[in-house]
């Protein structure tokens, strides 16, 4: 051959070896001629189509060394060497976790790998779903297969078993021949006691939930890196993993005569307790929902006679009755207080365990608190003809005004009393405030009764605990009152506690913020000016004959003129045909139309003719959250519940008209 023929053929292949260098460039990895996935025939064309899919996503491949880059379809790869992933990690791992044993340690590295490999597979499904365009959940399913070939994790070889169904019954069965876990540990010479292809099952797994949506996990029930014939791996819901496993180890069990180890990934363990833990928490969400409407329910049907019993008591005693008659109308009216105060107990330890118990922040006269309180228990020492002294303790430096919640403040300092006097059979009984650091009240209750061990100081805040059962026979009690006055002290920003000794008295210390209140001159004169009670017009709405007698018979003794309607809708229209109504009494729960469709009714009215307001107090047996928050939102100026003491009736209606 001639010089000049040398250089056309060496030209020639220099040719040949630029085409293939940029056919190389362009098109790796070069065209695959096999398959790289194994399925049954019924749908080999789903996955043949999945083969194209992916193996155009990998032809869009750069290497750039001088970068430090490997780029496929705009997405960065690395390249890690099999063995660091598994073999090495796990040995690893088990040095790393010597000390809790060998096999805890295996756990604890496969556990991670599992973990992490799950969420690699969700995300890298996210992704290529996404690049690719793939919609429907079967396409996006049997892409994964192919991509775990391209991608060097493994062979998949699905099994005739199989149901990929998107529901409960979702069940995979499939081998990896060609696992890069197993390889790494035969690679190595070494034998593994246990399945070691967790990566594996938490990437396919993981691939598969975000195709469907569907919660699933995958285990490896035979591993060639322990010496079994097979990679294979069972994949399915979490909570039905446990039934398809056992059912499958125990046939390969009989067939090979010996026992198959294998270990679910505590990620979906976790996944099903945490799953639990909300189906727990909803069922305990609506036990308690029942609970608050059978409590309110209660409330409403026990209220509701209870004010009509209270309420004539109360009219009785206006009257001239005996002596003997007034002790025992007296002792009705007791009982039935007693009786009250138990309803409100259980209502309150109700809204205490279900967190609903909410305090109010309003200015009122901490003096004249104390000042009523002090009349109250003196009349009840005098009543009982208990030879009990009774101290108050008031300093001047605090201002006139506060704010505070005065109804659970009251709530508290009765409990603390009530206790006072009833463990105390002669003595003192001493109560009072003073001022800490300009920023805290602290108030104390103070009696020289039986005392109470060190021991129990903490019991007897528990929920119905006595410092001795025997106390509760001997003095009465339904052990709530201390519960109830630590949930509202710490409710309302403070603390409290006790120092006592058996036999040597007790004292009940708290402590609330100090908030005053800067009362001006134009308030404390207007203040100063009583009200004159006059015959006012006022709309009774009440659809319990009983109750709205009462009350009518109350209103008209305190000196007002009083209309009566049985319904909602009756109240609308008498309210529109009388002009002379300047306030209502509205009950809340009543046939045809009831309260507060009633009130919003009557405040579409006042808007549409130009009128004023009229004030609406809402009457109601309900007592639980939510009760009044409904009412004021309805159109209602007050909120009252039943029974309703006459004086407490008079005062409200007077801050009105």
């Amino acid at each position: 051959m001639s010089g000049e023929e040398n250089i056309k053929a060496l030209q020639k292949r220099i040719e040949e070896l630029e085409r293939e260098n940029a056919r190389l460039k362009n098109n790796f990895p070069p065209p695959v001629s096999g398959n790289t996935v194994s399925v049954p025939d019924n749908v080999k064309a789903l996955f043949d189509k999945a083969q194209q899919t992916v193996g155009e996503y990998f032809q869009n491949l750069k290497m750039d060394p001088t970068h430090g880059t490997i780029e496929i379809n705009d997405q960065r790869y690395v390249l890690v060497r099999a063995s660091a992933l598994s073999h090495d990690f796990l040995t690893t791992i088990q040095q790393l976790y010597s000390d809790r044993g060998e096999k805890e340690a295996m756990l604890i590295g496969k556990n991670f790998l599992f973990d992490i490999s799950h969420v690699i597979g969700i995300n890298d499904a996210k992704n290529f779903h996404s690049t690719m365009n793939l919609k429907e959940p079967l396409e996006k399913l049997s892409a994964g297969p192919v991509h775990f070939a391209y991608s060097g994790w493994a062979y998949v070889e699905i099994l005739p078993e199989s149901n990929p169904s998107p529901d409960d019954n979702f069940y995979f069965l499939y081998n990896h021949p060609f696992s890069f876990e197993a390889d790494s540990w035969i690679r190595s010479g070494k034998k593994s006691d246990t399945a070691v292809c967790i990566m594996n099952a938490g990437y396919s797994s993981g691939w598969c939930e975000q195709s469907y949506g569907l919660p699933l996990t995958a285990v490896e029930v035979s591993c060639k890196a322990r010496g079994d014939e097979s990679c294979t791996f069972i994949m399915s819901p979490p909570h039905r993993i446990q039934q398809h496993v056992e059912h499958y180890t125990a046939t390969s069990q009989k067939q090979l005569n010996k026992k198959i180890s294998y270990d679910i990934p505590t990620f979906f363990e976790r996944k099903k307790v945490e799953e639990e833990m909300r189906n727990a928490r909803a069922k305990a969400e609506e036990s308690d929902k029942a609970k608050s409407e059978f409590l309110a329910n209660m409330s409403h049907e026990i209220r509701t006679p209870m004010n009509a019993i209270i309420g004539y008591v109360d009219l009785m005693l206006l009257d001239n009755v005996s002596m003997e008659h007034r002790g025992y109308l007296e002792t009705l009216k007791d009982s039935g207080k007693l009786l009250l105060n138990l309803i409100n107990d259980i209502l309150d330890v109700s809204k205490i365990e279900a967190g609903q118990l909410v305090v109010e922040n309003e200015a009122f006269s901490l003096k004249e608190l104390f000042d009523a309180k002090e009349s109250a228990v003196a009349a009840m020492i005098s009543k009982s003809g208990s030879k009990i002294r009774l101290q108050k303790v008031y300093p001047s430096n605090i201002a006139a005004q506060i704010c505070s919640d005065n109804t659970r403040l009251q709530q508290i300092l009765n409990n603390l009393l009530s206790n006072a006097l009833k463990f105390t059979q002669e003595g003192t009984v001493e109560f009072g405030v003073s001022l800490k650091d300009n920023s805290m009240l602290e108030f104390y209750v103070k009696d020289s009764g039986i005392g109470v061990e060190e021991k129990d100081h903490a019991k007897i805040f528990e929920m119905f605990g006595q410092a001795d059962a025997s106390s509760t026979r001997l003095h009465g009690g339904s052990g709530l009152g201390l519960t109830i006055s630590k949930k509202l002290v710490e409710l309302m920003g403070g603390k409290i506690w006790v120092e006592s000794g058996k036999g040597q008295g007790s004292v009940f210390y708290f402590t609330l913020p100090y908030n005053p209140v800067t009362v001006t001159d134009d308030e404390n004169k207007a203040a100063e000016q009583p009200s004159e009670i006059e015959k006012d017009c006022l709309l009774l709405v009440e659809d319990n004959i009983v109750n709205q007698r009462l009350t009518k018979l109350i209103l008209e003794k305190s000196g007002y003129k009083v209309l009566t309607a049985n319904n909602g809708q009756i109240a609308v229209d008498m309210y529109q045909s009388h002009k002379e109504i300047r306030l209502i009494l509205m009950d809340v729960q009543m046939p045809v139309l009831d309260g507060l469709l009633a009130t919003q009714a009557i405040r579409d009215y006042e808007g549409m003719n130009g009128l004023y307001r009229t004030p609406v107090i809402a009457l109601t047996a309900h007592a639980m959250k939510g009760d009044k928050e409904k009412c004021l939102e309805a159109g209602c100026d007050n909120y009252l519940s039943k029974p309703i003491m006459m004086e407490v009736l008079v005062a409200t209606i007077k801050k009105y008209i």
